[in-house]
């Protein structure tokens, strides 16, 4: 006799797609992220916003880039000729294209950028990013929030004089 069982997972968690991580549960039936859900037991958990329940399209777009691609027709062509390169040589290749441009533009001809989380956790990368760019010798660096960001982050900022990290939670209960 064959049988058809499904397993179902709920593995409790946060939705890293911005930086109020609100506190979710992620829903995984044979191995595969189905859903996201509000988590009520979490602070920030009694709802999700329509990017947060649409965490699974994301993971599993046809198009997400999951390793570099390299271009290999000129720009303008129609058709561009992606090639899949391996890690190193991407990285290879933007340090080598990085030095070149300072050497004959200067470091401060480069901009670096760091954006909100709408599909990604980068906003924790944002203090690497400005390492990078201290590093290079670029004054230039753009940073952007969007709207559901901006509560969390710049709205302590300005109140209290410093952002509120995205790991961080205050104690809400004993808050008084």
């Amino acid at each position: 006799m064959i049988t058809n069982e499904q397993t179902v997972e709920r593995i409790q968690g946060y939705c890293a797609l911005c930086v109020s991580r609100c506190g979710s549960i992620a829903v995984v039936e044979n191995g595969k992220f189905v859903a996201l859900e509000p988590d009520s037991s979490h602070p920030t958990g009694k709802a999700l916003c329509a990017k947060g329940r649409a965490a699974p399209e994301l993971v599993y777009h046809p198009e997400r880039l999951l390793y570099p691609m390299k271009r290999t027709r000129p720009k303008g062509d129609p058709d561009p000729g992606w090639q899949r390169i391996s890690w190193d040589e991407a990285l290879e290749f933007t340090a080598d294209r990085l030095r070149r441009i300072a050497e004959e533009h200067g470091p401060e001809s480069v901009v670096f950028s760091s954006v909100s989380p709408s599909t990604s956790a980068s906003d924790d990368s944002l203090d690497w990013i400005q390492r990078l760019t201290n590093a290079f010798g670029s004054p230039n660096l753009c940073v952007s929030m969007e709207l559901c960001g901006w509560g969390r982050y710049l709205a302590t900022m300005y109140t209290y004089g410093a952002s509120v990290p995205g790991n961080y939670m205050p104690d809400l209960e004993n808050a008084g």
